[in-house]
């Protein structure tokens, strides 16, 4: 008996992007280089915040990725004097984006890259991998593909993992139940009170 069942995606693949072209080009190769053999595993999607037209036209003319756009023209009030006004529009941009892929999309998990991000080979190995860790071990929060120390010269056991109550924000991914736990609480600037505001 042949079954043609539908694989179930390890997670959703997020590039997060504003209004850089040339480097949402080279982080969206980056990822095509090694997924697809395992495209159906990772499905791939690049949420735009904004309405910078070559970003859409870049995002749009890969046939490989669903593109998502974050409308918001609203103004931004900061909580205090000198706060960049970025910091709460990637927020905004990073709940919307997450909102829609967990609980519009039922994605299980999300991978988040932002647009400036470029792979390495075992990318999607390691995220399936840790996928099965954050799936049983509740305490902890993240995984993370991004090691401030990951250069050649401090890497003594590439084959080490390691647990830290620092949140890294770069390359990381989580689940639905974290998230639905999560989104209510997301902080109104990003990256901002992330590892305490939870």
């Amino acid at each position: 008996m042949i079954c043609f069942c539908k694989q179930v995606p390890v997670a959703a693949v997020v590039v997060m992007a504003c209004n850089r072209p040339d480097y949402l080009q080279r982080t969206v190769e980056s990822i095509l280089k090694y997924q697809t053999s395992v495209a159906s595993k990772f499905p791939l999607f690049i949420s735009q915040d904004g309405i910078n037209g070559e970003v859409k036209k870049k995002a749009l003319s890969y046939n490989e990725i669903t593109y998502m756009q974050h409308l918001d023209l609203e103004p931004v009030r900061t909580e205090r004097p000198g706060e960049l006004i970025a910091y709460y529009k990637i927020a905004k941009h990073y709940k919307w984006a997450l909102d829609e892929l967990f609980i519009k999309h039922n994605f299980a998990r999300v991978i988040i890259l932002e647009d400036d991000m470029e792979i390495a080979p075992d990318f999607f190995d390691y995220f399936e991998a840790a996928a099965k860790l954050l799936d049983n071990d509740k305490t902890i929060m993240a995984v993370s593909s991004w090691n401030d120390n990951g250069q050649k010269q401090f890497v003594y056991d590439p084959k080490a993992l390691y647990r830290s109550d620092f949140f890294p924000g770069l390359g990381w991914m989580l689940t639905k139940p974290t998230w639905i736990e999560l989104s209510p609480k997301w902080p109104r600037a990003y990256p901002l009170l992330l590892p305490t505001n939870f």
